[in-house]
């Protein structure tokens, strides 16, 4: 298995041509396209998922949460992931996203159900406002394929776990081979940014999610790099026929 991401395999759609030149300021680009869907996030995941995003997110809490864990979740969005390890036991969380207008939806969320213990804060998943080893769990959930230094990102993951501390990542990654795989292709390349021109009101972010995830690593690509990044007994899920994947590891001592 290599760890190492996948050169470029096809066109980006127009409007996200320069996201994949290592001169293109992509981490400026996401930021900026998560924080104009803001308002609209939760509704397009919704539809795109069927609803299923949640459950995804619960299975993803009920994984990686021991009761009484101080958890971080990176790339946090509007908070889905950060209440659902909340309610999975968790001590305290706390939610780091770089997208700014994501953070307000979060917070009213968390106080609309009463989540004391989650807070959120705006920032950066390569640069946390954590010392070393202050977290006993780590998660991503659709986040890991829209960072142009995914080892930066395991990296600053590894620093922030105590020894043993659990890993989960969720995401989409790249469909390889299979009777459904044209399929998946067809929903990711066309579905979706319809989707998104009909009910999220910005057609180049729901564009740039199929490139992202071709761009991506494959499920054995992932495992690879984390192996390599420091963590092992690792553990694979995957939801919606293969579309997504969860990921669980231990950081090694």
């Amino acid at each position: 298995m290599s760890g190492t991401p996948p050169p470029e395999r096809r066109d980006a759609p127009a409007g996200v041509e320069g996201l994949y030149d290592p001169s293109a300021d992509r981490a400026g680009y996401v930021r900026r396209i998560f924080g104009e869907i803001a308002g609209r996030y939760d509704l397009m995941n919704t539809i795109m998922t069927g609803g299923r995003h949640h459950a995804w997110r619960t299975a993803t809490a009920r994984a990686l949460v021991r009761p009484g864990d101080r958890v971080v979740d990176v790339g946090c969005g509007t908070g889905d992931l950060s209440l659902a390890c909340a309610r999975a036991g968790a001590g305290a969380v706390l939610g780091v996203d770089f997208a700014a207008p994501m953070l307000p939806i979060a917070r009213r969320k968390a106080a609309e159900r009463g989540a004391a213990s989650v807070a959120f804060v705006h920032g950066d998943g390569l640069r946390l406002p954590l010392a070393d080893g202050a977290a006993d769990a780590w998660c991503a959930a659709f986040v890991m394929r829209n960072v142009p230094d995914v080892g930066g990102l395991l990296a600053e993951a590894h620093r922030v776990l105590r020894p043993g501390g659990r890993l989960a990542v969720l995401d989409i990654p790249r469909i390889e081979g299979g009777l459904l795989a044209p399929f998946k292709r067809f929903h990711l390349a066309r579905v979706v940014p319809l989707l998104g021109r009909m009910f999220g009101g910005h057609s180049d972010a729901y564009s740039y999610l199929p490139v992202s995830a071709e761009h991506f690593m494959s499920v054995d690509e992932l495992s690879g790099r984390l192996e390599a990044s420091g963590f092992e007994g690792e553990r694979v899920r995957t939801f919606g026929l293969g579309t997504v994947a969860l990921h669980v590891a231990v950081r090694s001592g």
